[in-house]
């Protein structure tokens, strides 16, 4: 498609970093084979990796570029991809203000804002008014931004887009962190039906059309981005600064016995190894926490530990990488049940234990 092409090399050429989406479900185009065979790239070395100077689309996100010779080849490639932006390559953080129909929360007053305890006239006693993620927006601003949360001058104003789910996107200029920390993305943190899209993370381009429909810019300059009021900025830094070291994950308990030993350790190693790669991801982690989970479920009848201490580290995991921990809870308990259900054979060289502790 020639239009997002050029509206590729357009935003490149103003800094936004593009990289090219599958049309359909709008995420990154998968790695080539090579790449997938290379121990550089998979250690995530992409800045090595030899495909990217060869025109590929390896390593999603993490593959943007303003290079238009490089943008170029990836549509020529493959004309009907869509460009996506990289956050934080950009400068840019996006605000992705959800409208879907689903119900509230179950405790509006302590999750429409997730830190925030609304009380008293701050919000009407049955939460009428609020639908949308623009609504919880607007609230956060009444408690927060003063009389005038929106300043009028041009320098704060971001550039908007209304999604084709009647939702919106405000793409700001990323606030200065302090001591050389980073954003990183944070889904629902902010608000309910609020995610923010900031470091490795990415938004359909201002502009671009997928098969659900058009992103339309209504307001905004991509060329002049606005920074956010102080407030927003505050509440931003307050939830998607990048995370600290991670706390200790909490011990397994196994049965005893050296073969139980054996294999209590290699699931462990498999649990430690899948949260730390989990760790490392901005996107798809709900789905790699379920993956996790569930081979975890299948390899758990014959290595002796018990259910509960597996499922807390995995939602200890969950949590680490980001996810609210309701959410990685009842992601984990899912897929570790489905896992349980279809056993999976023991590695080789493994010893079955005699007790099942789940």
């Amino acid at each position: 498609m020639t239009r997002h092409l050029d509206l590729a090399l357009t935003l490149a050429a103003l800094g936004w970093h593009v990289f090219p989406l599958a049309p359909r479900d709008k995420r990154p185009l998968a790695n080539c084979l090579s790449c997938r065979d290379n121990p550089e790239c998979s250690r995530g070395d992409y800045a090595v990796c030899p495909c990217l100077p060869d025109g590929q689309w390896c390593h999603g996100v993490r593959a943007a570029t303003t290079d238009p010779d490089r943008i170029r080849t990836w549509w020529r490639r493959r004309p009907d991809a869509v460009p996506a932006i990289a956050a934080g390559p950009s400068g840019l953080v996006l605000i992705d203000l959800d409208a879907h129909t689903e119900r509230l929360p179950s405790d509006p007053a302590a999750e429409l804002l997730p830190g925030i305890r609304l009380i008293g006239d701050q919000v009407s006693g049955d939460f009428t008014g609020v639908r949308t993620g623009r609504d919880v927006l607007l609230l956060l601003a009444r408690l927060r931004g003063g009389p005038r949360p929106w300043p009028t001058d041009p320098g704060y104003q971001p550039a908007t887009v209304t999604t084709p789910s009647g939702g919106r996107h405000l793409w700001y200029r990323a606030p200065h962190v302090p001591d050389g920390r980073r954003l990183r993305q944070a889904l629902g943190q902010l608000g309910w039906q609020i995610d923010i899209k900031a470091g490795w993370s990415y938004g359909i381009a201002p502009g671009a059309t997928t098969v659900t429909g058009h992103y339309q810019r209504t307001a905004g300059d991509p060329a002049r981005v606005g920074r956010m009021p102080e407030w927003l900025a505050e509440e931003v830094l307050r939830v998607a600064i990048d995370r600290p070291a991670p706390p200790a994950a909490p011990a397994l308990a196994a049965s005893s016995g050296s073969g139980c030993s054996r294999s209590a350790a290699y699931l462990v190693t498999v649990i430690d190894n899948g949260a730390a790669e989990l760790a490392a991801l901005t996107d798809g982690r709900k789905s790699s926490l379920s993956a996790l989970a569930y081979k975890t479920g299948g390899l758990l009848a014959w290595s002796g530990l018990s259910r509960s201490s597996v499922e807390d580290r995995l939602v200890t995991a969950g949590t680490v990488s980001g996810l609210p921990e309701r959410l990685a809870r009842r992601i984990v308990h899912r897929a570790l049940t489905n896992g349980l259900a279809r056993p999976l054979a023991e590695p080789k060289g493994q010893v079955r234990p005699t007790v099942n502790s789940y």
